[in-house]
């Protein structure tokens, strides 16, 4: 939402193509009738001259009066942030300082014409259709966005459009402020998948494929936990030490970790399915985190333990300012620094999905040990022109332990990631 104020309203005022013609030809007509000794050529040339002034002096007075007396100006995006692809709604309100008669306010406001400036990526690059709604105290304009675009994109400043009765001179004042709208990228629904990522990860942990109740909330023992906490019926039923998890732990982590891609389409592809993922866990009731190029991995922390509604916000606030790497190789030291951050951490329990791109040799390096945990998932995107450096990507990962599919901007999320889920490896 933004506001404006008298002080920060900028006027463009120009001359129609009839204002241009009467001045010109007021001046001509007078010059030829002073030349020819013809009063009424210059009669003629003084009546055009002088309704051209005295248009010039409406419009001043008109735009004058309507910022003094229209003082107030705010805007409403719902839903905010915007989603790519999910209609919204953007209500402009100028509302009357209310010091005038109601009639008077009434005919000012039925003058007016008011529209909106919109960057194309929040109408899908065409036009909106607006309503108008006028009041005796306000005028309020309506008009729906389909943002097409992952970002932050201009919206505003609101115009208003006056003209003199005589159509000679036209203006159009800034009303409230410009603003740059976010928007999130587009996601797919995966919450029907998080079982079965959550649940798989779970079961390789505790070393069953169906393990009992009292297992479901016990994890490996760790250097200075509590002796009370250990499960020894467990414990010696699994032949190795296990305590019971505290509330966190039983809520098993998850980092997705993302390698932007230069290509426009395949970034917002890679975007998209990185989030979809994220959310998916989120949803579910487990804490997760998106690691990678972009992102700092110093100041990322899981998200979803202070409720899943303000964790997906957070995640997809992430998102919206990424943008493709400089190269390559930047894009590959920021994978690294990611990797080798989780590795700790995946070595404890947690879970590990990865969307890449092919990978170079010191990445690829990075991430293999995690595979080690039997908790590691990758989408590894892949193209006409990088076909084979995918396959051998998704080969070095599934040799250490990796669960990969191989994936093209094209491909439907949804059934990729339904598939590697069940089946394990996708070709």
């Amino acid at each position: 939402m933004s506001a404006g104020e008298p002080d920060g309203r900028r006027t463009t005022t120009a001359f129609s193509a009839r204002g241009v013609g009467l001045g010109t030809a007021g001046v001509v007509f007078g010059a030829l009738g002073v030349g020819l000794a013809t009063p009424i050529l210059v009669y003629c040339g003084l009546f055009m001259i002088s309704v051209f002034m005295v248009s010039c002096v409406w419009m001043l007075l008109s735009v004058n009066t309507f910022v003094t007396r229209f003082p107030y100006a705010r805007r409403e995006v719902v839903p905010h942030p915007l989603t790519a692809g999910v209609p919204g709604t953007v209500t402009v309100t100028i509302q009357s300082d209310g010091t005038r008669g109601s009639r008077w306010r009434r005919a000012v406001t039925q003058s007016l014409d008011i529209r909106e400036q919109a960057a194309a990526e929040l109408t899908g690059g065409v036009g909106t259709k607006a309503s108008v709604s006028r009041t005796a105290s306000s005028l309020q304009l309506t008009y729906s966005l389909l943002p097409s675009k992952r970002g932050r994109w201009p919206l505003g400043p609101a115009l208003v459009h006056t003209a003199d009765p005589f159509g000679v001179l036209w203006a159009d004042t800034a009303v409230g402020d410009a603003e740059l709208v976010p928007v999130w990228p587009a996601v797919v629904d995966l919450s029907g998948t998080a079982g079965a990522l959550m649940g798989h990860a779970d079961r390789i942990v505790l070393g069953a494929r169906t393990p009992s109740p009292d297992d479901a909330s016990l994890r490996d023992y760790r250097e200075g936990d509590d002796l009370r906490r250990v499960h020894w019926a467990s414990s010696a039923r699994r032949g190795t030490m296990l305590v019971r998890s505290d509330e966190r732990a039983g809520r098993r982590p998850a980092t997705v970790l993302l390698d932007l891609p230069r290509d426009p389409i395949a970034l917002e592809w890679s975007i998209s399915a990185a989030a979809s993922i994220a959310l998916s866990v989120l949803t579910s009731g487990h804490p997760v985190r998106l690691l990678g190029a972009g992102l700092n991995p110093d100041a990322v922390r899981h998200l979803g333990e202070h409720g899943a509604e303000a964790g997906r916000a957070a995640l997809l606030n992430q998102t919206v300012d990424l943008t493709a790497p400089v190269n390559q190789a930047a894009a590959s030291d920021q994978l690294v620094r990611a990797a080798r951050q989780v590795r700790h951490d995946a070595s404890h329990g947690e879970v590990i999905v990865a969307v890449v791109e092919p990978l170079e040799r010191e990445a690829l390096d990075a991430l293999v040990p995690i595979g080690d945990t039997g908790r590691a998932w990758a989408l590894v995107r892949t193209s006409e022109a990088t076909d084979e450096a995918a396959r051998d990507t998704a080969r070095a990962l599934r040799r250490s332990g990796w669960r990969v599919a191989t994936v093209t901007s094209s491909s439907d999320l949804a059934t990729v990631w339904t598939t590697l889920l069940s089946a394990g490896d996708i070709e």
